[in-house]
């Protein structure tokens, strides 16, 4: 049987770290990076090739190739984004330090200030759009009880304050106008669930003490959150009750985001540290693989899975050449694909010269054996040092 082994992200006959599955990108702005966000990135139509990532000195980044390439479409200096969501195709909000929202209506390529700078205790952390393709109603929470909701597109806001603590992330069910469901999570361990459309939030118990600090909806019914300490919660009736995951990091955990990969859910999250770690099942075992990039120690404080196989991860600023931004993108979830070519019995093992070489993202090897049976593929570098193990004990063939 002669099968075919697709490598994203490797570039053979160099050197290159073990477990090569996110790959760095230097975005050339000397800003840290808090949020990415991707259009219709978590359900099973795809429109994954525009992102958006924002950060330190007002920056917002656009992408319109799944992630490959970055452009900067916009710089406020003297504020900071932590936030950025898409609400339909062209209708994106980003949000952060001193109460300051921005709008873009052209699919990120222009921006225009919702709400200016007016005091460092109203900082946003978190944006909430009530509703899928519904670009009007959004609430944006953040430090110290900061509140707000807008109905008519931030041509006007309601200033909440029924939640009196830090808030950190807020998400709406996929079908919210109809269900009504959301959540809120923040300092110390607090949550908050709504089912009345955001006109009434019940804190709820969790269980844990330390910031959460993402919340996502996997389908009407369950969410996640992760938070410090290496917290990952689990609700499946909407964020009345949770579950702690058990404990797989004691990292600090930034960002959490999900996708389908057929019939199960691929999650990830990331943190401090260079810390990313992925699921590939669904999350009823929570067999969590570790992805970090090899060497990275610095923070990670957010990511987005733009399709089943794809992926963004933006963090603090580097130190090195450039001093700018950091991002991670992989292309495949860190994952080899396997495909059959063939059904004639080969008399002999044969191994063949990968293509293309050198290559960006993707390249293929292809490899016969005689009979079917595990098969472990090694990649090695130039001086015989082991890198990477692509394959390993995968039966092939019937």
């Amino acid at each position: 049987m002669k099968t075919v082994l697709l490598i994203l992200g490797i570039l053979l006959l160099i050197a290159f770290p073990a477990k090569a599955q996110w790959i760095p990108y230097s975005t050339g702005v000397g800003f840290s990076l808090f949020s990415v966000d991707f259009y219709d990135d978590d359900l099973l139509t795809y429109n994954d090739q525009l992102g958006l990532a924002v950060g330190e000195g007002g920056t917002v980044l656009r992408t319109t190739d799944a992630g490959e390439e970055w452009t900067l479409v916009y710089q406020n200096l003297n504020i900071w984004l932590n936030d950025v969501k898409w609400a339909t195709p062209t209708v994106a909000y980003a949000a952060g330090m001193g109460g300051v929202i921005v709008k873009t209506v052209d699919a990120g390529i222009t921006w225009t200030v919702l709400r200016p700078f007016d005091t460092p205790m109203h900082t946003f952390r978190g944006i909430g759009i009530a509703g899928w393709n519904t670009p009007d109603h959004v609430f944006f929470v953040g430090y110290a009880g900061t509140f707000f909701e807008t109905t008519n597109g931030g041509a006007s806001f309601i200033e909440r304050t029924d939640i009196p603590y830090t808030m950190h992330s807020i998400d709406f069910a996929h079908n919210f106008t109809t269900n009504g469901r959301g959540i809120i999570t923040g300092t110390g361990g607090l949550a908050w669930n709504t089912t009345s459309g955001g006109a009434l939030w019940v804190q709820r118990n969790t269980n844990r003490y330390d910031y959460l600090n993402d919340v996502i909806f996997v389908n009407d019914d369950e969410a996640l959150v992760c938070g410090n300490n290496g917290t990952v919660l689990n609700s499946t009736n909407w964020g009345r009750t949770w579950t702690v995951i058990p404990q797989f990091t004691t990292q600090h955990l930034r960002s959490i985001d999900f996708n389908f990969s057929g019939v199960n859910k691929v999650v990830t999250v990331c943190g401090d540290n260079g810390t990313v770690y992925t699921s590939t099942n669904s999350g009823s075992a929570w067999t969590w693989n570790n992805a970090s990039p090899v060497g990275e120690i610095r923070h990670f404080y957010g990511v987005c899975l733009n399709g089943p196989q794809r992926g963004t991860i933006v963090g603090q600023i580097g130190t090195g050449v450039g001093n700018a931004g950091m991002m991670y993108n992989t292309f495949n979830n860190g994952a080899v694909g396997i495909t059959g070519t063939g059904t004639s019995v080969p008399k002999q093992f044969s191994l063949n010269q990968n293509f293309p070489n050198p290559f960006n993202p993707v390249t293929k090897i292809s490899f016969s054996i005689s009979k079917a049976g595990p098969v472990m593929l090694t990649v090695f570098d130039m001086t015989g040092r082991e890198v990477a193990v692509l394959q390993r004990s995968c039966r092939i063939g019937k």
